[in-house]
């Protein structure tokens, strides 16, 4: 299928301001961090914020240190008992994540779902190779179990989403989760995400052309999380080896066809269903990597983010009515 001009214009302006990942210099990469330019022009790149979420800068305390964190909860309504809570987690390589990317994810699907929403930042590769990334998301969504009670939030209705590495970091999440007792993640969102970095894994090597990045971004993004002692086959990093999938929450899986992690999101829908999950795949055609990232360029985000917040709103139910797609 093919992708429209207004995609294949902005991801060559993109690739071409940004340059390959393998040529960036310490430097580069410091400044593409901090966001520099107008304000106009990030929210014309990754859409505006829902104004009827309120923010609240946070901090979070991690392995390390203070974690930075956005939270968000619903602006302009009295809230109905106890709201439930969602960790967003954001994408970017594992090199490039912050909290301020999942801004029009995040602000929406705190006033869809009536929901206090925290989305923190990560330690990043290659400063912080893995599992630096997956012990700070778990230690965030700890917290928030932990501190539901002064949030307004129902620990029990806890879910965990990410896109891109972020969706890679939520399903880490739930894995540890399950290995360390807790805490209960009811529901996982797996937007367009990385699940097995070996050498020969599809995503090295895809069959997908795509708009955002170049063929060696991949290996090297992957190479920079794992840094020189990192172990591509820990279910920690890959959780497509995880020795099984049995106990993990319910997930939604999104793939699109002009997406190089497009079979790792079908391989691990098939895993998850394997090991009795419940999972609904959504597919888009016509449609890039980085759905959530580009919504006012991407025709799918609103019904993506139609079908994710459905999701998340029937697994979410105070009434426990989870009913749904296999």
């Amino acid at each position: 299928m093919a992708l429209p001009w207004r995609v294949r214009i902005l991801g060559a302006a993109l690739n071409r301001a940004v340059g390959p990942f393998a040529a960036m210099s310490d430097a580069r990469r410091t400044t593409l961090r901090a966001h520099a330019g107008p304000r106009w022009i990030g929210e014309l790149l990754n859409g505006r914020p829902d104004p009827a979420a309120a923010v609240t800068e946070i901090a979070v305390p991690g392995p390390a240190g203070q974690i930075p964190a956005r939270l968000y909860r619903p602006s302009g309504r009295p809230a109905e008992g106890r709201l439930p809570l969602v960790v967003t987690l954001p994408g970017g390589g594992f090199v490039f994540g912050d909290r301020f990317m999942t801004a029009w994810l995040s602000s929406r699907l705190s006033v869809r779902l009536g929901a206090v929403v925290v989305s923190p930042g990560y330690r990043l590769a290659p400063e912080h190779p893995a599992p630096a990334a997956g012990e700070d998301c778990y230690a965030v969504t700890s917290w928030v179990a932990a501190h539901a009670d002064e949030l307004g939030g129902d620990a029990g209705r806890l879910a965990v989403v990410g896109e891109s590495a972020g969706a890679t970091l939520a399903a880490v999440v739930t894995l540890m989760a399950r290995e360390r007792g807790g805490p209960a993640v009811r529901a996982q969102g797996l937007l367009q995400g990385a699940f097995d970095l070996r050498p020969g894994s599809p995503m090295m090597s895809p069959r997908s052309s795509w708009p955002f990045g170049r063929p060696s971004d991949a290996p090297g993004s992957v190479a920079a999380y794992l840094g020189a002692h990192g172990d591509p086959s820990d279910p920690l990093v890959s959780p497509l080896l995880a020795r099984d999938h049995a106990g993990l929450p319910p997930a939604f899986v999104l793939t699109a066809d002009h997406d190089y992690l497009r079979d790792d999101g079908e391989r691990y829908t098939a895993a998850l269903r394997a090991g009795d999950v419940r999972v609904e795949h959504a597919h888009y055609v016509d449609s890039p990597h980085g759905i959530f990232s580009f919504p006012g360029w991407c025709a799918a985000s609103g019904p993506a983010l139609d079908r994710l917040a459905a999701f998340l709103g029937r697994e979410l139910s105070s009434s426990g009515d989870r009913t749904g797609p296999p």
